[in-house]
């Protein structure tokens, strides 16, 4: 009875997937008969009613334009550019822009996987490639695209060291440019260039943080590591161009130094306001700045009045270390001995000031 049964259905079912599919098919070619019939006769419409339809129902569309058309509320392939005619009553058309968008992504907090917070941004340059998508997919494509690439931006990133967000920044943009593409194909979005934006360090590392040893990649348009190297190497040549030695130069020195090379055209080509804090061994911290934004500009032991672009802060044993080349400059920036505040962009252009010194 148990195998009557089981044998007995299989026939039944086949008969009703029969039936389902000629109903289906005959529902396909009775709607298929009256949307050829609508066609002729909004295309009859058309024709009744020339030349004023003409000037409501031909749109010309440019180069750096496609329309997609949606008749009887069917997506129809995109047309364009040159003169595209459509249909009256029927027609919704819509123009879609090919030409290269960009958008900013704000510097946002980001904690790396050594747990030092990061200020990072972004420019993102994308185009559509597929009409047809990136109507069907989403309703306001720079929003949706502006989120994605924020969310993975602090994902991307976070999975990185602090050295490594510093040291290869070229190699993180391709690799979150090919993130952003995977995420933002299927809407028929094309993305072109990226370019990562590190603002500054909110919280640099701890000192008992372990950060791995990674090779160090010599970035050729400058670093805040070359900077700082620039730093020490001027102030050992200014040491050893003395009759006597003077391996503990103090502020007053340098400053006096440096105040000799400002100019109005450096700081036209600069325009930022340095602080720098050095904390003494008894626990005091010296302050000197360095303002390039009006006239020659001048340095100076002090506070500056208004906030600086950019602070420094490093105690005076460490900067003697640096000095004498015992402590290496990213191991002092990475472990927190030297803290960098404020756009590192901005501090990368004190190499101009130390260039200066360095020429005279």
């Amino acid at each position: 009875m148990w195998g009557q049964y089981k044998y007995s259905a299989v026939p039944v079912t086949l008969e009703a997937a029969a039936q389902s599919a000629q109903a289906g098919a005959s529902n396909s070619w009775l709607m298929w008969c009256c949307h050829m019939w609508i066609t002729c006769l909004s295309f009859i419409f058309l024709l009744l009613t020339l030349p004023v339809s003409i000037w409501c129902f031909l749109k010309m569309v440019p180069d750096y334009e496609r329309v997609v058309v949606f008749r009887l509320g069917r997506v129809r392939p995109p047309k364009g550019p040159g003169l595209v005619l459509l249909l009256p009553l029927i027609d919704q058309f819509q123009r879609i822009d090919m030409r290269t968008r960009a958008f900013s992504i704000q510097p946002c907090k980001i904690k790396s996987r050594d747990d030092a917070v990061v200020s990072v941004g972004a420019d993102v340059q994308f185009r559509v490639c597929n009409p047809v998508l990136s109507v069907l997919s989403v309703q306001d494509l720079n929003i949706v695209i502006k989120n994605t690439a924020e969310n993975l931006l602090a994902q991307s990133l976070g999975r990185k060291y602090l050295r490594e967000i510093y040291g290869d920044r070229m190699r993180l943009g391709e690799h979150f440019k090919e993130d952003i593409t995977e995420q933002v194909k299927p809407w028929g979005v094309c993305v072109e260039r990226v370019n990562l934006l590190v603002e500054a360090v909110l919280q640099p590392l701890e000192d008992h943080v372990n950060v791995p040893l990674i090779p160090q990649v010599v970035n050729p348009n400058g670093g805040l590591e070359q900077l700082i190297m620039q730093f020490v190497s001027v102030a050992k040549q200014v040491s050893t161009t003395d009759a006597k030695p003077s391996p503990d130069l103090s502020l007053q020195e340098m400053l006096s130094r440096l105040e000799g090379t400002l100019s109005e055209s450096l700081v036209s080509e600069i325009r930022s306001s340095y602080q720098l804090y050095v904390i003494q061994k008894d626990g005091e911290r010296s302050s000197c700045f360095l303002d390039l934004t009006s006239g020659s500009g001048h340095c100076g032991m002090g506070v500056l009045p208004s906030p600086p672009d950019v602070t420094l802060e490093i105690t005076e044993a460490d900067l003697l270390l640096l000095i004498r080349g015992d402590l290496n400059p990213m191991t002092a920036y990475l472990t927190g001995r030297l803290h960098v505040t404020g756009n590192l962009q901005t501090a990368w252009q004190v190499e101009k000031v130390l260039q200066k010194i360095m020429s005279s």
